[in-house]
């Protein structure tokens, strides 16, 4: 028992040497760069050594213009097709909501998986490095591009709603009862429907003298008649209104629920099971965008790291039918990859980042900088 005891301890110090010797040597494998990263992630902005920063992944905003339907009933819908003919005429006030139209924009939000440290030397030492609220890099030595963010939806003004009743005559709006309302009102609508056939066929007593005017006399008359008849058939309100809904792929997914809209409550959960399921596919096309800047060969130059994204396929359905699709680029679908640190050591360099997937717009050099 006791050697038993002694063989054990000698093994477990034995582990103990080789873990240490290990952690040492991987230690020493560790060039001292320009830009490392870091696996935990730390707060971004400037430090004793140089700037800890991250970068971004791209999400996709859903702009959505969703358009609500009011149907009010007129006063006078149950006696529309009693004297109208008109059918099917609802009675009830109805509220009906649908997407009228929709597109995309794409934002970046930070990836917590792409942290990175710069040490600054030589002319980086007094770079100005510009990052975003979340500590996300925008730009060196330049100004920060703006996002392209569709504009925001400005609803068309409204045309004030017409009062049918101005039209009615005392006659009408002294009758008894409803019936008899609606009734007189009938009368009234098909005398300006008369009235309307003998302008157009120049039998009329009060013809106009020109043209405009008579455009005029009929337009007056087309206005009374649908107020008229809209205490009949009731009356439609169309309010449009744009609704965001963002979304961060983080891989290749067949028909994800995105959002639901609900006929009578609008847009609603994804969750909620009153709405229809709107789905959106993505497919990795396994492409990235053309590289025009060169890379750091010597990784002991340092640099700062940047996004090469690829490009993604998004594609937008309903139920089973497909509505829109998509190629876009996506920082988190390409990969990782470091820009020269020789230039911004040697060099006052000015470089500009894609707000949206983190990669390099634009980057250039002062190269008589001295």
């Amino acid at each position: 028992m006791k050697k038993s005891i002694i063989c054990e301890n000698h093994v477990a110090r034995t582990i103990l040497v080789l873990t240490i010797l290990f952690t040492v040597h991987c230690s020493l494998l560790i060039s001292p760069v320009m830009a490392q990263a870091v696996s935990t992630p730390l707060k971004a902005g400037r430090t004793a050594e140089g700037v800890v920063y991250f970068l971004p992944k791209t999400a996709i905003r859903f702009n959505l213009l969703i358009e609500k339907k009011t149907y009010t009933p007129g006063e006078y819908a149950k006696y529309a097709e009693k004297y109208l003919g008109m059918s099917g005429i609802e009675q009830e006030q109805q509220v009906s909501y649908s997407v009228a139209s929709y597109n995309i924009s794409q934002i970046g939000v930070r990836d917590t998986s792409k942290c990175y440290s710069v040490d600054l030397k030589g002319k980086s030492e007094t770079a100005d490095i510009k990052l975003s609220d979340d500590g996300v890099l925008l730009a060196v030595n330049d100004e920060p591009a703006r996002p392209k963010l569709n504009p925001p939806f400005t609803p068309a003004a409204k045309v004030p709603a017409i009062d049918p009743h101005q039209f009615l005559t005392d006659d009408i709006l002294s009758a008894g009862s409803m019936a008899k309302k609606a009734e007189m009102t009938v009368t009234q609508i098909l005398e300006l429907q008369e009235h309307r056939q003998q302008l157009i066929t120049g039998e009329a007593d009060d013809m106009p003298q020109d043209e405009n005017q008579l455009r005029l006399m009929i337009a007056q008359i087309d206005r009374q008649r649908e107020a008229l008849t809209s205490l009949f058939t009731g009356t439609t309100v169309r309010d449009t209104v744009e609704q965001i809904v963002t979304v961060c792929p983080e891989k290749e997914v067949q028909r994800e629920v995105i959002f639901r809209l609900s006929k009578k409550l609008g847009l609603v959960d994804k969750d909620d099971l009153s709405g229809v399921p709107y789905y959106m596919s993505i497919e990795d096309l396994h492409r990235t965008n053309t590289q025009k800047y060169p890379t750091s060969e010597n990784k002991k130059d340092g640099g700062f790291y940047v996004n090469v994204p690829g490009r993604i396929r998004l594609t937008l359905h309903r139920e089973q039918q497909q509505l829109a699709s998509f190629d876009v680029y996506a920082g988190q679908f390409g990969f990782v990859e470091l820009r020269s640190g020789a230039l911004f050591k040697r060099y006052v360099t000015h470089m500009t980042l894609n707000p949206a997937t983190g990669s390099v717009d634009k980057i250039h050099a002062d190269m008589n900088t001295k």
